[in-house]
């Protein structure tokens, strides 16, 4: 029985629930969190899990490819070194096997280091760079094998040193002109490979990485240079020997007994020929002959008639007054052509001491007098002897032409080993007495950046360069006796990038304390000095964008000449010493902003010492 108030509207109404609890609801609700947080952290672990998997697949991945790539490098430095045997020994057949060995190992190398794993490791932070680092190396030992070196093989092929020998005073070019668009292409290939490794910032990588691509960097800029040089003889030396018509040359022989800022006056001066590989001596002249014009034969410079005065444009003898042998070549040219006529290519020069290096290749010649001139004499009887022995100028002269032409001879005549001649003319160019000069501006462009240049530049790359020159003022041939030492050492690198450089110049003037009694002729001739002394003028050349700081100068008094040339900062010192004296120039030299390699040292080569140095940056140590 219903209720009477109970109708079915009262029925659909929802029962009330009674209030929860509220500690119920705290608990479940703590339970809930604690296991969405345990939801979570599984979660968490099982993406760590997986990524701590792939990490270590990775791992596991490059550490394989790594030592593949290794062992295939460590192959490929073998075949290098028993292909560079083959070559030198002429066994082609064997060398194009080394080559292709090579090559498969240098790719395999390559290979193992590419691909995905690589490619996402190379994305990493801090590891990705180390990465990039180690593909870079294989790819550019890759390059190098399967571009460079077929190239170079190739030029070997076609031009073999003993071949260069002349016969019958003319060297067959037709190889060499073969040859030169492989040797050009093989440069081009090792010089972008060097700038590849070169802009690698070894600092950030680790040490295990590093270094392997410090020493590979360091491998690859020594072969990039002698690609360079090369490419730049076979693109010159064609031309320049006459393979597209004939050419006319100047040699300048410098005489280091009278010093110029470059060696020594040019006190004999030689016309050759080129033609077709053959090269013949048209004349020869004595530099005084070469002398006496109203006006220099090119307009000079306001810093060249201060420095060196107008004999630099108008003596043959005073055209290396000037540090900076294409200015030399370029007035030697104007002069030869005003005095002489004719059209003159280029300019060459040459000391004593580099024909005695020269003669150490080619073994003694024979003169006219029937002696025998030899490597270990030549520069001592060119530069001391003859005025010893004679005192009539003319005959002085006759024996320098008779010198020159026997040593020219013996090297167109093929006397001796080429490769051995070539290298005494490259230790020669290095120390500063084979200088060589064309008049095509191509031509010069290709010589500019060589030691051939002798061209004074302030700057090269990020190295400083400081120059110390010596012309002298006595006008005699006592200059055999002075002795130029330097000392000097890069002190600071300051935070500009620059570099302080303290050098110490000493000029010891070693003759016989009876100097005044040797021959009229080598102590001198007009009474500049008492006879037996001996005056030099001391130029000292900052870097580019450089400076003189200070200088300590003994003897007394103290302060130099100040001069720009060329935008060089100048400063000049006359020393007057008899003999046994010496004078010397203390020095803090400053050199230009982001300067911070070596810094090298040009100075004139006397008789016994060499006209370079380098010195270690301060910026590197």
């Amino acid at each position: 029985m219903t209720h009477p108030g109970w109708g079915d509207g009262w029925n659909a109404q929802p029962v009330p629930e009674a209030p929860e609890h509220p500690e119920t609801v705290r608990r479940r609700r703590t339970s809930y969190v604690r296991a969405r947080r345990r939801r979570n952290l599984r979660r968490v672990l099982v993406g760590c899990g997986v990524a701590l998997l792939v990490v270590v697949a990775l791992g596991a991945w490059l550490a394989v490819d790594a030592k593949r790539a290794a062992d295939a490098l460590g192959a490929a430095k073998v075949d290098v070194q028993d292909l560079q045997e083959q070559v030198r020994a002429g066994d082609s057949d064997a060398a194009d096997k080394t080559l292709v060995q090579l090559q498969a190992h240098s790719s395999t190398a390559a290979t193992a280091t590419s691909g995905p794993a690589w490619t996402l490791a190379g994305s990493l932070p801090w590891v990705g760079q180390n990465v990039d680092a180690v593909q870079t190396v294989t790819q550019a030992v890759d390059d190098l094998a399967q571009q460079a070196l077929p190239s170079l093989m190739q030029a070997t092929t076609l031009v073999d040193p003993g071949a260069l020998a002349p016969v019958n005073g003319r060297v067959d070019l037709a190889p060499l002109q073969e040859a030169a668009p492989a040797i050009v292409a093989a440069d081009e290939s090792v010089q972008i490979t060097a700038e590849q490794l070169d802009a690698i910032d070894t600092s950030a990588l680790l040490a295990f990485v590093a270094e392997p691509v410090e020493a590979l960097r360091d491998q690859v800029a020594d072969v990039a240079v002698t690609t360079a040089t090369a490419s730049r003889a076979a693109q010159l030396v064609p031309a320049m020997m006459g393979a597209d018509g004939p050419r006319n040359y100047l040699v300048l022989v410098q005489n280091n007994a009278e010093q110029r800022a470059t060696g020594g006056i040019p006190g004999s001066v030689l016309h050759l020929r080129a033609d077709a590989g053959a090269v013949t001596v048209v004349a020869e002249r004595s530099g005084g002959s070469l002398s006496g014009l109203t006006d220099p034969a090119l307009p000079l410079t306001d810093a060249e008639l201060a420095l060196f005065g107008p004999l630099l444009g108008t003596d043959m003898r005073d055209v290396t007054f000037t540090p900076d042998f294409p200015r030399s070549g370029e007035i030697a040219k104007a002069i030869w052509e005003q005095q002489v006529g004719g059209t003159i290519d280029g300019v060459l020069s040459v000391d004593p001491v580099a024909l005695g290096l020269v003669l150490d290749a080619t073994g003694p010649v024979q003169l006219s007098d029937g002696t025998m001139l030899t490597g270990d004499d030549a520069a001592q009887r060119l530069l001391n002897q003859v005025y010893l022995d004679l005192e009539d100028p003319q005959d002085q002269d006759a024996f320098f032409s008779d010198t020159s032409q026997s040593v020219f001879a013996a090297v167109v005549g093929g006397q001796g080993d080429v490769p051995a001649v070539m290298d005494a003319l490259a230790e020669a160019a290095r120390q500063g007495r084979f200088m060589v000069w064309s008049a095509d501006e191509g031509e010069q462009d290709l010589l500019a950046p060589t030691v051939l240049s002798g061209a004074l530049q302030g700057v090269d790359g990020d190295s400083a360069e400081i120059g110390v020159y010596l012309n002298d003022g006595t006008q005699a041939k006592v200059g055999y006796y002075l002795d130029l030492t330097i000392e000097a050492e890069a002190t600071e690198c300051r935070p500009d990038g620059s570099q302080t450089v303290h050098a110490v110049v000493t000029l010891h003037y070693d003759a016989p304390a009876d100097a005044a009694n040797l021959p009229s002729y080598l102590v001198g001739l007009d009474n500049i000095v008492p006879l037996g002394d001996i005056q030099t003028n001391t130029l000292i050349y900052a870097p580019e964008g450089g400076g003189i700081d200070s200088v300590r100068v003994k003897p007394d008094p103290q302060g130099l000449l100040a001069q720009i040339h060329d935008g060089l900062g100048v400063g000049g010192r006359t020393f007057t010493l008899k003999p046994g004296e010496s004078g010397t120039l203390d020095l803090d030299i400053v050199t230009g902003k982001e300067q911070r390699g070596d810094v090298h040292i040009r100075s004139t080569p006397t008789a016994r010492q060499k006209g370079d140095a380098v010195v270690a940056s301060a910026c590197e140590k």
